[in-house]
């Protein structure tokens, strides 16, 4: 934005931080911020849900207030209205340099005014629809309801912040979704966020941290609350930036998921001095003082505890605000792979149309590697015959229905290369490599994206990482054997085409459905960029692909949860339309962690492990065990997604809708074509439907996450130096003493350890014997003491092979 809004509107506002242009009406038309010496442009939506508006729903019905001006000045102006017997005031003005909206509501009648929810359209655009625009476009990242005050942020994938925070407590919030499209007179959700809205009030039941109070006006009474918005820097600057606008204390944590005996670090940001109180699983509680270790900052290291589930956290300041927190301690990683196992027969794979109704099968093999049961192998040996043929043919190795679906062709290569690398059996690496052949000769444009018809695919389920995989697979073979060579170099070729076209269409690219910026389509393509980064042979023919994956990434952290102190929520991407086909339940929510979570975690693992940055590797952890809690710590139980959202009215098909096990189920099923349950969901955890509902039904796809469990953390331990030079750890614990770095493996599984620690000695212990090697740069050790350099590196006499055709990024 050039300057200061347009002189041509009906009411100008602002001051040297701030400008906005208002409708009449008392909606925002325009609305910048300065950030040094440019402006930065809000943009706002027309129509149905521009915004600020106060808004009712109540019997049944919405309204929305009608406003008129009342007073303008310099800075401000304030605006008035009413519906029924309450009265509106929204007022825009400046508080100490911020953009504010101080909104209030007075009930006038003689009865209670007691409606389902009353509220503020912001109004924000959100609408994410075409590449270049949606780079700067607002997402509503995070909305967080304290019990006695609100604040967020939302962010655009440049990188643009923008803070906001309440002083007073708000009942509830709200993302308005859109309708994808219509089948007939049933609408299915789509892919885009209209705006969202701050629920002042708000009918029951709300998740507990929710003030319970905010449900009513009595008569005579008036409420006000003011939200302040604030332009911030950096991601790191939000908390402390928000806890100067509002008096309350604002909770960082560093890590989210505690092994047992592990600590967290929470830094409080707060004007005022702070206590904490805290519940442990087990029943213990505590109180403790938080060290003032700066101005307006505090420090308070938590410990683990000895008992798996969640440790509830409460920190108030002396003003009598009120902030929580949850930190989760987990049992093993090996306990929720077992346990993900099992979960996997009981909601077992199915011949369907979709490849998520039969993502167990990763789980099955990959559990089978790092804990043999010849009992369980034989069972998943039998699921896949038996479902494989009803899905592809078996003569000409190409999908029998809807061939467009090509994710269901990679997935099955990177299933089929599980079963060869899990039983040795050669004829499944043979499929696979069938199958590919088919999907690169299909699929595969010219410009080497792989397409279904004209969509680009590239990055619908990562088809070239599984391509990736089976090149891994072949390398072996491709020394030994020429026919192996010659597949191995078709694969490889073809990665490298579709690797170079990703860069070159530097975000530029399309998703399944409806287009928008979406969470898979960005994740996926930066974790397959990342992944071929790491195969080249050299850091430099790997730096183009690795330059791009790190900008993707960046900009997919508008889509992030990366500071919510909730170790059941920090990492999950913000994805809202697959309750719908995964487990019949309309409309639209948040799905945060889903599945697809775990192709960010793929994503900043390879970040890592390309940069050395600790920080991706406290992303990736924090992630992985948010993930993991798909299965409940305390029954075993496997759920399918969590939601975020306070409340809502759901409604989810409740009778089995049997299958003819004879033949592959296709397509969806609409939730209210078919008997259906009406319920409330808010904050919380929802359960996997496939044991009962037969049909194609996709929640199959929570299996991402163990499979992601098992390449990223399950046999793997890490040391790293943070910036201090400390040492931090995880799934280990390592202190350094005469030179020499002394690992202690905490993990039952664990069979290599990445040392990002500079050079030196280092001591661990595999099971009963000791293991000391020395190390000059960031390396794997094994557990006979051999050093990995890199972990995806093809060997020297397959680099050739694999480099060709050269690379043509630029073309």
């Amino acid at each position: 934005m050039n300057s200061p809004i347009a002189q041509n509107s009906s009411i100008h506002i602002g001051d040297s931080h701030w400008s906005a242009e208002l409708e009449p009406s008392g909606v925002i038309k325009r609305l910048g911020f300065r950030s040094d010496e440019d402006w930065i442009d809000i943009r706002y939506r027309k129509g149905e849900y521009t915004g600020f508006r106060w808004y009712l729903e109540m019997n049944g019905q919405k309204q929305m207030a009608e406003m008129v001006l009342e007073h303008q000045g310099v800075d401000s102006a304030l605006f008035k209205g009413s519906i029924g017997a309450v009265n509106f005031k929204l007022q825009y003005h400046s508080s100490e340099g911020d953009f504010s909206v101080t909104a209030s509501a007075a009930n006038t009648g003689r009865l209670p005014f007691q409606p389902q929810a009353l509220g503020l359209i912001t109004g924000m655009d959100t609408y994410m629809e075409r590449f270049p625009d949606w780079n700067h476009t607002l997402f509503p990242t995070l909305l967080r309801c304290e019990p006695t005050h609100f604040w967020g942020y939302c962010m655009r994938p440049d990188g643009v912040i923008l803070g906001l925070a309440s002083s007073q407590p708000m009942a509830s919030w709200q993302l308005q979704y859109n309708v994808g499209y219509m089948e007939g007179d049933l609408a299915w959700g789509g892919h885009r966020v209209e705006t969202f809205i701050l629920d002042c009030l708000h009918a029951g039941p709300l998740p507990e941290r929710h003030p319970q109070h905010l449900f009513q006006l009595l008569p005579g009474e008036e409420k006000q609350w003011s939200i302040r918005f604030r332009l911030v820097e950096q991601m790191d600057e939000v908390l402390p930036a928000l806890a100067s606008v509002c008096p309350a204390p604002f909770i960082e944590v560093d890590r989210t998921t505690l092994a047992l005996g592990e600590s967290a670090r929470l830094i409080i940001h707060s004007g005022e001095p702070v206590s904490a109180f805290i519940w442990y699983p087990d029943g213990q509680r505590l109180t403790v003082q938080p060290e003032a270790i700066g101005k307006n900052k505090y420090e308070w290291v938590v410990q683990g505890g000895a008992e798996y589930g969640h440790i509830q956290i409460s920190v108030e300041n002396r003003l009598g605000k009120r902030s929580e927190a949850i930190i989760s301690v987990r049992p093993p990683w090996s306990w929720f792979m077992n346990k993900a196992r099992e979960a996997a027969f009981h909601f077992p794979p199915r011949a369907t149309s979709h490849c998520e109704s039969w993502y167990g099968l990763y789980t099955l093999y990959l559990a089978e590697q790092f804990e043999p049961n010849p009992e369980m192998l034989s069972r998943t040996e039998q699921c896949l015959d038996a479902i494989y043929p009803l899905m592809f043919d078996m003569e000409r190795n190409e999908p029998l229905l809807v061939k467009h679906r090509i994710q269901n062709v990679s997935t099955m290569v990177g299933i089929l290369v599980d079963r060869y690398e899990t039983t040795g059996n050669e004829a499944a690496l043979e499929k696979a490599s069938a199958l590919a052949d088919w999907l690169i000769d299909v699929a595969q444009h010219p410009d080497g994206s792989f397409r279904a018809g004209n969509t680009h695919y590239t990055s619908v389920i990562y088809p070239a990482k599984s391509i990736m995989e089976l090149i891994l697979a072949e390398q072996s073979l491709a020394k030994r054997h020429a026919i192996w060579k010659t597949r191995f170099e078709k694969h490889a070729a073809s990665v490298r085409l579709a690797m170079d076209e990703l860069v070159r269409a530097d975000g530029d690219i399309d998703t399944e459905g409806e287009l928008t910026y979406e969470d898979g389509m960005i994740s996926c393509s930066a974790l397959q960029l990342g992944l071929f980064a790491l195969m080249q042979p050299t850091e430099e023919q790997g730096e183009p692909y690795a330059k791009a994956a790190l900008k993707l990434l960046t900009g997919h952290n508008s889509l992030t949860n990366l500071l919510i102190a909730d170790g059941r929520q920090r990492g999950a991407t913000r994805r809202f339309w697959e309750s719908q086909y995964d487990v019949a339940i309309q409309p639209n929510m948040l799905n945060s962690p889903h599945g697809w979570t775990s192709w960010r975690i793929y994503a900043t693992w390879y970040a890592y492990l390309l940069t050395e940055d600790v920080t991706y590797l406290l992303q990736t952890m924090n992630a992985v065990g948010s993930t993991a809690q798909m299965v409940d710590m305390q029954s075993g139980q496997l759920h399918w997604a969590f939601v975020p959202d306070p409340y809502i009215r759901a409604r989810q098909i409740s009778k089995p809708m049997q299958a003819v096990h004879e033949a592959a189920q296709q397509g969806h099923h609409h939730t209210m074509k078919h008997p259906s349950q009406e319920f409330v969901i808010g904050e919380q955890y929802i359960d996997m439907i496939s044991d009962w509902h037969e049909k194609s039904l996709q929640d199959n796809d929570v299996h991402e996450h163990f499979k992601c469990l098992a390449e990223v953390a399950l046999d793997k331990a890490y040391v790293a130096k943070d910036g201090s030079g400390g040492l931090v750890t995880w799934n280990c614990t390592a202190h350094e003493r005469d030179g020499i770095i002394y690992v202690q493996l905490t993990e039952p599984r664990i069979r290599l350890v990445h040392m990002n620690a500079g050079a030196g000695e280092v001591c661990f212990r595999f099971d009963d014997q000791t293991v000391q090697s020395q190390f000059d740069d960031t390396c794997w050790i094994t557990q006979e003491g051999r050093i990995i350099r890199h972990l995806y590196a093809l060997s020297d006499d397959l680099n050739v092979a694999y480099g060709f055709p050269e690379s043509n990024i630029q073309g």
